[in-house]
């Protein structure tokens, strides 16, 4: 009689079922090995096995959201384990569910305006809403996030003693008197303006960083982002480049507000997950601008999506938002020099990859109709500007 037939009493119905129990196990080993597919996240990730001692637990905020998520992927694949925070405002679960089975894996659905205590070893605080429309939908929370939310993070970080990673924005340089951006440019903000709940919140973010760093020696970091785009996307979060495509692929009217002639930069996220890991994991403790120097007129941006999407949306020109803005670049010298970082894909093939992304979304989700300037909610479908494609 087997060991495995004598702890059961020679039953074999036990036999069987300490073979199923050894069978999960393995499935388990196997899981544990990599990424499961899903229709946001075809491609399967797989993920190092590092031993403890090397394993390091990260906390992401914001972690179910277009950036974080990505980043989220990065640090999965690297072997580490990770802790997702986020209230799913405008992140979403589908954006990580690919991660849910792994053993290395935790989603804590929480507002980190809410204190919260958990040991760490490093922090992404990367929770806030960044489009004009979400971060408009709220003004108050916004704030509250950004700020109330950064000191609890710092509050973290200062008790486990954990580095503790801002993303920043290039929003804090307002609409700039100084081209390309450097991050000794203090910015030309309206601090009452629409946009102020964002600009001005994530202004005193980094203030607090460094407030902490000097005065409690906590070990930060600062990234100013600069504008992103890929995959997971939020189909309604109202920038240039899900708008265009969006409207481009239903060969509806792609609206610009203004003449068009206001430019702005874009890097792939990709290229942003690698900044963001280089900048956590090295020595500089400045703030530190990530983006693409690649610099587009919002109208020459709209020509290069309608064309990529082979559309027939027409242009259409509406009244210029208040504050947007006039040009946005970013002088990156410092992460060249002390990231060794720049990008590395171009906007062209982002903006392919983008496009098959919210093809998908489309195809899903039925048509969807591209939120405006102000933070208004996704509407359904409608018929009147549309034009029929020719097959």
């Amino acid at each position: 009689m087997s060991d495995i037939e004598r702890s059961n009493g020679g039953d074999h119905n036990g036999l069987k079922l300490s073979d199923a129990a050894l069978r999960l196990i393995e499935e388990k080993k196997i899981l544990a090995e990599h990424s499961i597919p899903t229709k946001r996240t075809p491609n399967i990730l797989r993920t190092k096995i590092l031993p403890d001692h090397q394993r390091q637990k990260i906390l992401v905020t914001g972690g179910a959201g277009f950036v974080g998520s990505h980043l989220v992927d990065k640090l999965m694949m690297d072997g580490q384990e990770v802790i997702v925070l986020d209230n799913l405002f405008t992140g979403s679960k589908k954006n990580i569910e690919h991660w849910m089975h792994h053993p290395n894996f935790s989603l804590v659905v929480h507002d980190i305006t809410e204190p919260i205590r958990i040991e760490v070893d490093q922090i992404y605080h990367l929770a806030c809403p960044a489009s004009p429309p979400h971060y408009q939908y709220n003004p108050v929370k916004t704030i509250k996030t950004s700020t109330i939310g950064t000191l609890h993070m710092l509050g973290l970080a200062k008790r486990v003693k954990a580095r503790i990673l801002l993303s920043s924005t290039s929003e804090i340089y307002g609409d700039p008197k100084i081209h390309p951006q450097p991050e000794s440019y203090w910015g030309n903000v309206n601090t009452i303006g629409p946009r102020a709940c964002y600009d001005e919140g994530k202004r005193v973010a980094e203030t607090m960083m460094y407030a902490y760093r000097d005065q409690n020696n906590v070990d930060v970091r600062v990234a100013r982002i600069f504008n992103t785009f890929g995959p997971r996307m939020h189909p309604n979060d109202g920038r240039v480049v899900s708008n265009f495509i969006i409207q481009s692929l239903q060969d509806i009217d792609l609206t610009i507000y203004g003449d068009g002639s206001q430019t702005r930069s874009f890097q792939y996220v990709s290229d942003l997950v690698r900044g963001l890991h280089a900048l956590m994991n090295g020595n500089y403790d400045q703030p530190v601008n990530l983006g693409n120097p690649d610099e587009y007129s919002i109208k020459n941006f709209a020509s290069k999506i309608k064309d990529l999407t082979g559309s027939k949306s027409v242009i259409k020109h509406l009244p210029k938002t208040e504050d947007d803005p006039t040009q946005r670049r970013p002088d990156i010298a410092t992460a060249k020099r002390e990231l060794q970082w720049e990008p590395n894909v171009t906007v062209e093939e982002g903006l392919q990859q983008t496009i098959t992304f919210f093809k998908s979304i489309i195809d899903e989700a039925g048509e969807i109709k591209p939120t405006g300037p102000g933070a208004s909610k996704p509407q359904a479908k409608q018929e009147s500007n549309k034009r029929p494609r020719t097959k």
